[in-house]
């Protein structure tokens, strides 16, 4: 039986459900969690530092669920990349990997988006199960079955949904977390608390900056609140016909900072908050939000904590990357914009002259930092 504080949110896909099972020491429950999964031949894809850190105890608890072998791969978004994928692909195989494996990521968001891609490709698909080990990846990237890798002009252009089959979020990995991690997390916090939790935002104005010293039961809320939010999403369309798109609050422009930097100057978060702050400034400008909520939204991104500079990046770069996005239909680009603190909606007539204002007011907001 789990422990009774077990926070246990399913995600129902039909034949793809599964559950996100979220408490501080769930890493010990793990062969509980994956008793269906015993006796299958793992390999466990890491991250370096995460590995060197936790592998040990990881290793301990997965090799009571069955036998493993274990990849890591090189911390940064630059090694979600076509060399990686393949440098797994070739592993598998040469581990004997087969049909019935599994492949376990343990890490950040790109240790997920990496080996979840490299399962869903691999003999045309395996088990997969994300343990992530960021506040970014717990409340974002392990759920949902979005996996991928970026194209050198693209972010996220190459992959699949790829669901996994259960996740599980341990947020006593966040000790060992890098102050500037976890603020990246909270980006993510944030955007699922604007698209549609007052209260979760509330919690979020009053929190610690970083989150630093947010005690057990608040974090655990935090992340349940934000997993929650996305669930619902997913549920409803899990192929981002439609409402799905909301997620991307703040993602477009954060993706097109990231592409314009060739993934070295920000962490996915940081790009993230300077992206909300551009949504709501193009949404006020549009009448559709007060200046006193862009204001609120604007602080609630600036009390998170300092964030790699923007005011200097070509705008015709930062434009070039936007086209290429993956949310461009009929050549214009999709935006999510917050009409309140926990509304939001899609509009898909942002023009050209709007993204340079936005990212001027970026600019101007970074001068006063």
């Amino acid at each position: 039986m789990l422990a009774l504080n077990m926070i246990e949110i399913p995600v129902e896909l039909g034949e793809r459900r599964y559950s996100v099972s979220i408490g501080h020491g769930s890493i010990e429950l793990v062969p509980e969690l994956l008793g269906p999964f015993t006796g299958r031949r793992i390999v466990v894809v890491a991250g370096q530092r995460v590995w060197k850190l936790h592998g040990r105890r990881v290793g301990r608890v997965l090799r009571k669920v069955g036998r493993i072998e274990t990849i890591t791969v090189p911390d940064g978004e630059r090694y979600k990349s076509r060399t990686s994928l393949n440098m797994l692909h070739d592993r598998f195989l040469a581990s004997g990997l087969a049909r019935d494996g599994l492949v376990v990521a343990v890490g950040g968001g790109v240790v997920g988006d990496l080996a979840g891609l490299a399962a869903a490709t691999y003999m045309r698909g395996l088990d997969w199960i994300p343990i992530p080990t960021t506040l970014l990846s717990m409340v974002d990237s392990s759920i949902g079955g979005k996996v991928g890798i970026n194209h050198p002009l693209a972010k996220n252009l190459i992959g699949a949904f790829h669901q996994p089959r259960a996740v599980v979020i341990d947020p006593a990995f966040l000790q060992t977390l890098p102050p500037r991690e976890r603020q990246s997390g909270a980006y993510e916090v944030l955007k699922s608390a604007i698209i549609g939790d007052r209260t979760l935002f509330s919690s979020l104005a009053n929190a610690p900056a970083r989150l630093a010293g947010w005690d057990h039961i608040e974090i655990e809320r935090a992340i349940a609140a934000a997993c929650r939010i996305k669930a619902e999403v997913v549920e409803r369309d899990e192929r981002e016909r439609g409402l799905r798109r909301i997620l991307n609050l703040g993602h477009t422009l954060g993706h097109a900072f990231e592409a314009a930097t060739e993934y070295r100057r920000f962490t996915h978060g940081e790009a993230v908050g300077w992206g909300l702050i551009a949504a709501a400034s193009i949404a006020m400008r549009r009448g559709l939000l007060n200046e006193s909520t862009f204001e609120t939204i604007a602080a609630a991104v600036d009390r998170l904590g300092p964030r790699p500079r923007v005011s200097d990046l070509p705008l015709a770069r930062i434009l070039a990357a936007l086209k290429r996005d993956k949310k461009v239909r009929q050549g214009r680009v999709h935006f999510v914009l917050p009409t309140a603190v926990g509304r939001v909606v899609v509009r898909p007539d942002i023009e050209d002259a709007e993204l340079r204002r936005a990212v001027q007011v970026l600019a101007a907001r970074e001068a006063r930092l």
